[in-house]
């Protein structure tokens, strides 16, 4: 869920090696999708980031809202359809109108969320390292583009304390449930 243009398409792309995006009038999604992400695939994905992690269910039912403002009510109803969500928001915009409303929906409805922090290729400077993982990734950043995202999550962290929610970088997340998660994201690198 999120924004216009925020990317959620093009992740959903990403993943599934596909390329609906490109596809849709003027880019902008209009309905509701639906992808089933079996538990084998989710483990090949994933085998890069070498988590520990044991995945407890047959897969993963990822349905795509569309963003922008005319589909409130899909929001709503995809909203309503999920046990867990990904709120997509672009780093460089931070919260948007949509992306509040989505977050107020999560919220109204107490849905376990996290926070796809999105296109982070966009970051003036950013080296691409195709499918890193995003610690190994920062840190062949240089100085500036580490402040650049740095200063950006900062706001991000600010702007959801605004609407009565505790983020944090996942990796520094100590307060699982309380606090929720923000995961750097790139359909691009």
């Amino acid at each position: 869920m999120g924004h216009v243009d925020t990317g959620k398409t093009k992740l959903l792309d990403c993943i599934r090696g596909t390329n609906v995006q490109e596809g849709e009038a003027g880019g902008i999604t209009q309905q509701i999708g639906a992808t089933y992400f079996p538990a084998e695939n989710i483990r090949e994905r994933t085998k890069e980031l070498k988590a520990d992690a044991k995945l407890k269910v047959p897969g993963l039912l990822v349905i795509g809202t569309p963003g922008h403002e005319s589909f409130t009510n899909l929001r709503s109803r995809g909203s309503g359809l999920c046990d867990i969500a990904i709120l997509v928001v672009y780093i460089m915009h931070g919260l948007e109108p949509q992306t509040i409303e989505s977050l107020n929906l999560l919220k109204m409805r107490n849905t376990e969320f996290i926070v796809a922090l999105n296109k982070i290729d966009r970051l003036y400077g950013w080296k691409a390292s195709r499918n890193a993982p995003f610690i190994k990734t920062i840190k062949e950043q240089s100085k500036h583009v580490v402040e650049l995202f740095n200063t950006k999550v900062k706001e991000i962290v600010t702007q959801s304390m605004e609407q009565g929610l505790n983020t944090a970088l996942y990796y520094k997340n100590k307060e699982m449930g309380e606090t929720f998660s923000i995961v750097p994201t790139s359909a691009i690198t």
